[in-house]
């Protein structure tokens, strides 16, 4: 039997709670904290009134303590009495202790679910110290609560301030209808229909599983029984995506940098994906996809998702690899947890995958779009929209690539595309180092020969890859001498080092040949590119097997043993999950498909699918294997395709271009129709769009390209510099060196992005010493390009602009820098800007989330004429920054009352920014007489009146209260409103009667008045 006075006390918390969220939704003035009585002294006058809501809320917990008790008895009455006494007043103790100050959780539209979770939260392992029973009744109560307190919450009616009394005699009369409506509380629900009380537990169990599978790295090149356990999250090497992002309308809060949406150039992927919530990562083969999909599971599973990314901890990862999915249907949310914890799938509570999509606490990593056939891609798009309609808050990475998906694949739904970038040369040295860490042999005389041969250009190209990266240290582990020249080469080596050296050398018998073995796999990768398939079940492979031995006189053992052998011993084959087979990398698959249709003659059938970005490498790989009268003809065929089929004409163009890398040999007039056709067909680029397809070609893109900029539109030729750039080959110098003689602005800008792809040295002594740049200004976004700055003879104006996921302790760095006209950083430290006085020609000066400020008075003496700085909490006396005579633009955030007042009247300062500054009107008023614009962010009440004094021409309210817009109807020379997160009566009609031009609203918000606008009125929506 279940004590009684447990469940009365359990049923008073609950009742007691209700009430409190009843009350203070009225009104936003009561301090979140105040209790119960505190509230009703101040809305209900008289011991009478408020003896009668004592008496509702003791009435109330009565009702709930009914309603509870018989769920806990039927389902845990053989647990003994005391254990279950302790798992109710635990809840008690959870409930009387829980933080519910977020005004959504106990909202009229509140979420018991979500209730169940937040309070699971904050006290975690609360049952810990019960007894394995008693704990299943402390969960059951727990979410019974969570279902009474927001079925009270939305029984209590909204009332205005002169009818509580009348209210709560209602209440009184009307018991029966809470007893009804209590009675309905489901122990279960549509989201949970065998409740929730497993779901923690479950939760863990997954994490635990997903983390411990996923958190391995397999160095490629290294046989299985030879790879050492190494920890994704140990060996993990960040790398840096590029520009796709779509364009959107710059937040409000951005108004500084006045530029419509920021381009990802150069952004560690942490940081790209970590600023959006639906991101399309693209990337080519061996580029690293995979593995960054796998270490986002492995921490987020460990709650270890740090910087940009430190938002997505608490989420639960689930990754689904398309490859399984690439027949039948695509799976559904309960079917998720298979994909990385297959021994534990079943064992998910009934509806968990769905509870944590509709409440937002689950990341989607969706592996491997170009590993389904392209017929089925539309499919996976709409799985993708109709997921995300359903469950619109999940966080959701896809990755593909770059020939399977465009960077406006995903665009129409959301997604932000972002592409991998090759590793630079200081990725490479630390992937090399760690690569020999990893394999035990840090240091070594390998170590040190795969570093020398590395100095070779070929080489470092090739590196750019982590999959040929790797390739390359095992090839140089297995061999002594000089390392291939060229991927194709590379392949070949690896594939043999795979196949047979590894045995030879460890003087391992195998059943058949590398030639044999050779034969076998090329069979198999042939016959799944042909079925558009990345793996097939392990009786298919067996039948493929025994199907091609009859063709092998030399070959004696059974199918099922060679099976065996070339699963366990070949280096290439593997059995991911159970009964599934597929090649360690999906590049060995096309390398040996490309010969198999070589070796077979299957010219036609390449011809045929050329099309498809699913065969574009086996097509290359195919003219690297082929001889000289094969490639012809298969060039030729994919040629006069492009001259029959406009539609596709581009990618075939392409295609055959990209042949040329892998090319031993080929006629004159085939080599002779290729160069022709790019140069009329594909170069110069006609814009930035363009130069992503056009990088497929390789560093070959090279020769294409003019050799002047003369005769381009700017946009051309902005084009053709990036062209050249993403070849990120030595060989591409000489060429940006004659571009750079080019001052328009776009080209110049490309320049600067450019310099990430290179040794920073180099470009700055062949491409940027003699350049005249634009107006002789250069910007820079690294420190570690500072040191170079005075090779550029031309340099008149240096800005440094250092982005917000490289925060900086201090300015050192500063020490030394030449002409700095403008200096914009993130830091968390207190920074001094005292060595700021040696910079004569700073101008603009921009600081953000600094803990504070020394060395203010430094600044005086500076011309500035744009000032930003964040943090100012607790920092009165802002004097020097009204001193400054020059200034023209001030952004202050967290700025105090006394701070603003303290800067005296700037006359000068046409824009001001108060970013959550204690603002007071009357002393922004006196500090920015003459403002023409104004930004304010501000939490709280806001008096509009008293900026009718200003001659205001721009004004942008953010997260502000206001009564409404009357006060705008007086601000006589007002041209440009804009509004985001602002409490009021949501009524736009005072705005018919003013002269403004342009209204900026907040996308998906519903507005009262819209209607009676003037038509002259642009309206436009922050997205």
């Amino acid at each position: 039997m279940i004590a009684e006075s447990a469940v009365l006390k359990l049923g008073s918390t609950i009742a007691g709670h209700a009430a409190k969220a009843w009350l203070q939704r009225r009104k936003t003035r009561f301090e979140r904290g105040a209790s119960l009585a505190e509230l009703a002294q101040v809305e209900l006058k008289g011991p009478l009134r408020q003896r009668k809501l004592s008496n509702l809320v003791e009435r109330i917990g009565n009702q709930v303590a009914e309603q509870v008790a018989p769920v806990i008895e039927q389902r845990f009455g053989d647990v003994p009495e005391h254990e279950a006494e302790a798992a109710v007043l635990a809840v008690v103790d959870v409930l009387e202790g829980v933080d519910l100050s977020d005004r959504g959780l106990l909202a009229a539209d509140a979420d018991a679910e979500v209730l169940a979770r937040q309070v699971r939260r904050q006290f975690p392992g609360r049952a810990g110290a019960l007894s394995e029973r008693a704990a299943l009744v402390h969960e059951l109560a727990l979410d019974q609560a969570c279902r009474h307190l927001v079925q009270v919450v939305r029984y209590l009616p909204s009332f205005q301030p002169t009818a509580l009394a009348e209210v709560l005699g209602r209440l009184t009369a009307q018991a029966d209808q809470l007893d009804q409506l209590l009675a309905r509380t489901p122990v279960t629900s549509l989201y949970a229909p065998a409740g929730t009380d497993r779901d923690e537990e479950f939760r863990a169990e997954y994490l635990r599983h997903v983390a411990n599978v996923l958190d391995r790295l397999e160095l490629l090149g290294l046989p299985g029984d030879e790879q050492p356990r190494l920890a994704l999250t140990v060996a993990y090497l960040s790398l840096s995506v590029s520009g796709g992002g779509r364009r959107t309308r710059p937040h409000p809060m951005r108004w500084l940098d006045r530029q419509p949406g920021r381009e990802a150039e150069g952004v560690p992927v942490e940081a790209a994906i970590g600023e959006r919530t639906r991101v399309l990562l693209r990337g080519e083969a061996g580029s690293g996809k995979t593995t960054l999909l796998n270490w986002l599971a492995v921490r987020a599973a460990r709650g270890e998702l740090s910087g940009p990314l430190a938002e997505w901890n608490g989420r639960v990862p689930f990754v689904v690899r398309l490859r399984s999915h690439a027949e039948g249907d695509l799976p559904m949310p309960e079917r998720f947890p298979g994909d990385c914890a297959a021994p534990i799938a079943d064992l998910a509570p009934a509806g968990w995958v769905h509870r944590l999509l509709r409440a937002g606490e689950a990341m989607l990593l969706v592996d491997g779009v170009d590993e389904v056939p392209a017929a089925r891609r539309r499919a996976v798009k709409v799985w993708l929209r109709e997921l995300l309609q359903a469950f619109p808050d999940v966080r959701v990475v896809v990755t593909s690539r770059t020939a399977a998906a465009d960077s406006r694949w995903l665009a129409d739904d959301g997604f932000s595309a972002v592409t991998l970038e090759p590793m630079n040369s200081a990725n490479i040295s630390v992937f090399v180092e760690r690569w020999h860490e990893a394999a035990e042999l840090p240091g070594s005389s390998a170590e040190r020969r795969m570093r020398s041969q590395l100095e070779r250009p070929h080489l470092r190209e090739l590196a750019g890859s982590p999959l040929l990266c790797a390739m390359l240290c095992a090839l140089n582990l297995s061999h002594r001498s000089e390392l291939p020249r060229n991927r194709m080469d590379l392949y070949a080596k690896a594939l043999a080092m795979l196949l047979h050296l590894r045995d030879a050398e460890r003087g391992i018998a195998g059943l058949l040949s590398d030639t044999e073995k050779r034969v076998l796999l090329r069979d198999l990768a042939w016959r799944l590119t042909l079925a558009n398939k990345v793996e097939f079940p392990a009786p298919e492979v067996l039948e493929h097997i025994a199907r091609k031995l009859p063709a092998m006189p030399d070959v004696d053992a059974e199918a099922e043993v060679l099976f065996k052998h070339l699963l366990e011993r070949s280096g290439v084959l593997r059995e991911p999950v159970p009964g599934r087979i597929d090649f360690v990398h999906r590049t060995f698959l096309e390398y040996l498909a490309a010969d198999e249709a070589i070796q077979q003659h299957h010219i036609g059938t390449l011809v045929a699918h050329a099309h498809l970005d699913t065969w574009w490498e086996t097509v290359v790989m195919a003219c690297g294997h082929a001889t000289a009268k094969q490639a012809s003809e298969l060039l030729t065929g994919v040629l006069n395709r492009a001259e029959e089929e406009p539609s596709g004409a581009r990618h075939l163009r392409l295609l055959a271009a990209a042949c040329l890398e892998t090319v031993k040999d080929i006629s004159p007039e085939v080599r002779a129709r290729i160069d022709a056709m790019v140069g009329a067909k594909l170069v110069p680029p006609r814009s930035l769009r363009e130069t992503q397809s056009l990088a497929s070609i390789g560093h070959r893109v090279l020769r294409y390209l003019p050799t002047s900029l003369d005769g381009l539109s700017e946009a051309q030729a902005a084009a053709t510099v990036r062209a050249a750039a993403l070849t990120a080959t030595t060989e591409a110098l000489p060429l940006l060196g004659r571009y750079a003689q080019d001052s328009r602005e776009k080209v110049q800008q490309e320049l600067w992005k450019a310099w990430h792809y290179f040794d920073p040295e180099l470009f700055s002594e062949e491409v940027l010493a003699d350049s005249p740049l634009h107006n002789g200004r250069l910007r820079i976004d690294s420190t570690r390009f500072l040191e170079h700055v005075h090779r550029v003879r031309s340099l008149s104006s240096l800005e440094v602009f250092l982005p917000a996921y490289r925060p900086v302790r201090d300015l050192n760095f500063t020490s030394g820098v030449p002409r700095l006209t403008a200096l914009k950083f993130w830091s968390a430290s207190v920074i001094d800007l005292a060595s700021l006085g040696v910079h004569a020609e700073l101008v603009r000066l921009e600081v953000s989330h600094a803990s504070g400020f020394d060395g203010m008075s430094a600044l005086g003496e500076l011309p500035l004429r744009l000032l930003s700085l964040g943090s100012l909490a607790g920092q009165t006396d802002l004097a020097p920054i009204g001193e400054m005579a020059t200034l023209r633009t001030l952004h202050l955030e967290k700025a105090t009352v006394e701070g603003i007042r303290s800067l005296g009247e700037m006359s000068h300062i046409g824009w001001a920014s108060l970013f959550n500054c204690d603002i007071s009107p009357d002393s922004v008023v006196r500090a920015f007489p003459l403002a023409r614009g104004l930004n304010c962010v501000h939490g709280a009440p806001l008096d509009l009146a008293r900026f009718v004094e200003l001659p205001l021409e721009f004004l942008i309210l953010q997260n502000v209260e206001i009564e409404d817009l009357s006060a705008v109807t007086r601000m006589a020379g007002l041209r440009e409103l804009s509004l985001w997160r602002v409490n009021f009566d949501r009524d736009l009609t005072p705005l018919r009667d003013t002269n403004l031009k342009k209204l900026t609203l907040p996308l998906g918000e519903e507005f009262l008045g819209l209607g009676a606008l003037s038509p002259s009125l642009k309206i436009s929506y922050w997205g």
